[in-house]
């Protein structure tokens, strides 16, 4: 689902905001090149290895809703089922250029629904997802993977934006 973002980006540093287990971490180590930096962020202690062959993995524990991100000039920052986590989603995204390269990139892996539950309690639908990305500054924005959900009706869509 995210192998079209990381085209731009062979060789980068990328942060992957709300890493859970790593399932997205290690799918970038395996697809980034050498010399690539992953840093892997989640409120919650994760045990993660230092990734995949030539690329670092760095863990970072920190709750991104309320603490200031550390790092700057990242190529692109990853979000994989985590903004349906932040109740201020506006204000969150709009920071998140200040972290970013020229030109850099966010991706966005959401559930396609408008509907809560206690696992998405602040849903994005893809279209939702448009409108934050544009307003928090960035453009070109595009779908670029959808797969039906394991786990609930519906799809998961990836999108990208750029500043």
């Amino acid at each position: 689902m995210i192998e079209r973002a990381i085209h731009d980006y062979p060789t980068a540093t990328w942060a992957d905001l709300g890493c859970g287990t790593g399932t997205f971490t290690y799918a970038l180590a395996g697809l980034l090149g050498e010399g690539s930096k992953v840093w892997a962020v989640d409120k919650l202690t994760q045990y993660l290895g230092t990734g995949k062959g030539p690329v670092a993995v760095e863990f970072l524990q920190m709750d991104i809703e309320r603490q200031p991100l550390p790092f700057n000039s990242l190529d692109v920052i990853i979000m994989a089922n985590t903004l349906h986590y932040i109740r201020d989603q506006e204000t969150f995204l709009g920071r998140l250029p200040h972290h970013l390269i020229k030109n850099g990139k966010i991706v966005l892996v959401e559930y396609d629904t408008d509907r809560s539950n206690q696992w998405v309690p602040f849903p994005v639908t893809y279209d939702k997802a448009q409108t934050l990305l544009a307003e928090a500054g960035f453009k070109n924005i595009f779908r670029i993977g959808e797969r039906p959900s394991t786990i609930r009706n519906g799809m998961i869509f990836a999108c990208v934006g750029q500043l």
